[in-house]
This record gives structure tokens, sequence and C-alpha cells, in this order.
């Protein structure tokens, strides 16, 4: 048994490592119950929050470059949207029933989702494309697929962040200047339970649950603190 599990794990490291692997993980959880709020009632609290509220969106996810974080078409699929301008940037938030984080190096290309579950999506516009950061959070399976050489985790100056929360990222010295101590700093400070992710031109965040507009409104506000702390060289000559 013990050899089975150690060639098992051989073959799975020499396919990440030729870059061939994709992982891909649908959990279906308790937190799948349909939403029975109405249109009218999310509107009206989205109007309250400061958002203008749209509703329906088939191609918002495509528009802000994020289709491949979903694992299927119902995963993908939106609810809620709605947007505001955040300290010079566009923000959209919308209900998902899934959510998921990439990253795609020379050797490897990850890929992990998961359907099923109601989530909450917000998106920050930056002011340039950035190379895919994921900020995960730090567990007991990460540290052994660590140990294993089958995930990677960026180390920083601050021994709390590496701790608690777990960097996996496309270009890893770009990655040590993002993460400056004020973006650290911003980082930590916020809502529990959010992720973390930079596509493209676009800050990220998931949550599980109901797109609740005040709730987004708050996530937005971080979203934008964290951009606001990103030093300005690390978007040249993108």
């Amino acid at each position: 048994m013990n050899e089975f599990w150690i060639i098992a794990v051989g073959i799975l490291a020499a396919l990440l490592g030729a870059g061939i692997a994709v992982v891909t993980i649908v959990v279906v959880l308790r937190n799948g119950r349909p939403d029975r709020r109405s249109a009218a009632d999310v509107a009206a609290a989205a109007q309250a929050a400061g958002w203008t509220y749209v509703g329906t969106d088939p191609a918002v996810l495509e528009r802000l470059g994020l289709r491949h974080l979903f694992a299927d078409t119902r995963s993908a699929k939106t609810a809620h949207v709605m947007y505001r301008r955040v300290a010079g940037g566009t923000a959209v938030a919308c209900g998902t029933k899934g959510r998921g984080w990439s990253n795609e190096t020379t050797w490897t290309r990850t890929r992990v989702t998961s359907s099923g579950e109601n989530n909450s999506l917000c998106t920050l516009e930056l002011p340039g494309s950035l190379p895919t950061f994921n900020l995960l959070s730090e567990g007991p399976g990460g540290s052994v697929a660590t140990s294993l050489g089958l995930l990677r985790d960026l180390d920083t100056e601050s021994h709390e962040f590496n701790e608690r929360l777990r960097v996996v990222a496309s270009n890893d010295q770009l990655a040590h200047a993002l993460l400056a101590p004020t973006v650290i700093a911003a980082m930590q400070e916020g809502p529990p339970e959010t992720t973390l992710q930079i596509v493209g031109n676009q800050l990220v965040s998931f949550r599980t649950g109901f797109a609740e507009p005040a709730e987004l409104a708050e996530r937005a506000a971080w979203l934008a603190r964290v951009a606001a702390a990103i030093p300005d060289f690390v978007y040249q000559g993108r």
C-alpha cells in the first residue's frame, strides 16, 4: 500500500512538472439552497448600499476574464449583478453557484474549482494587468502538498502572513515586489472567509453565501485599499 501511494505521488508530481496537469475539484456543499429573495428586494438593498443594480448579465464573467474560474455553465451562472465606481475603478459584484482559482507557470498549470454552492463575487478594476496571483487560506492539506512538491507557496517577510495564508503566483519575482508591507497589511484586513486573487486587470474576491449588497460594498472598499497599496512600479512594462 505504501509503495502504491509513493508511486501515485511520483506520477502526479511528474505530471505537474511536465505542465500538463489540470486539477479540478467539484464539491457540492450544503450552501446550495435557492435564493428566495426577489430581484426588487435585492435591487432596493443595492441602491441603499450605493450600487447600480443590473440584475441579469450572462456575459459579465467573460468580460471580466473570469470564466475559467468556474467548472461548468451551472457554477458560472450569475445573479443580482451590480456595479459601482470605487477609487477610480469599476467594481462589479454578483452571486454565482461556484468559484475557483487557477495558476499557470512555465512548468505547471493548476485549476481548482467548486460547484453547487452559493458564492458572492466582488471584483475591482486595477490600473493595468498583472500576472496571476492567488491568496489562499493555509491548511494541513496545503502544508502536505508543499512538502511533497505538489503545491507552491511563496514566503514573505511576515511570519504571521506565511502561517495563515498561502501565495500561489505565476511570477514569483513580481509577486515578491507586489507584496510590500503595506499590501500585506491591507490584505490581512479583509473580511472573514474571503478569497483574494489577481486575474488580468481585476482584483477578485469570493465569499460563500448569497450576494448581500451591504457586505459587497464593504468588500469593494477593502479591495480598493489593497489596490491603493500596490506599488506603482509593478505595473511598469506590463
